[in-house]
């Protein structure tokens, strides 16, 4: 059996990062618009309670 030299290969090293980075920032996007709706919720929940315990 016979082997031909393997020609020059593309470099998809830059558009994997690109896509890469691009899946990781919309996580990060998704993972903080969660953690900010929670936020929000729990800061006014803990300030319903307190508001209401000053009142009395």
């Amino acid at each position: 059996m016979r082997h031909r030299p393997i020609g020059r290969v593309e470099d998809y090293t830059l558009p994997f990062l690109i896509s890469a980075g691009f899946a990781l920032f919309s996580g990060l996007l998704i993972v903080a618009a969660y953690w900010g709706w929670l936020g929000v919720a729990l800061v006014s929940t803990g300030l319903d309670r307190a508001i209401a315990r000053l009142k009395r």
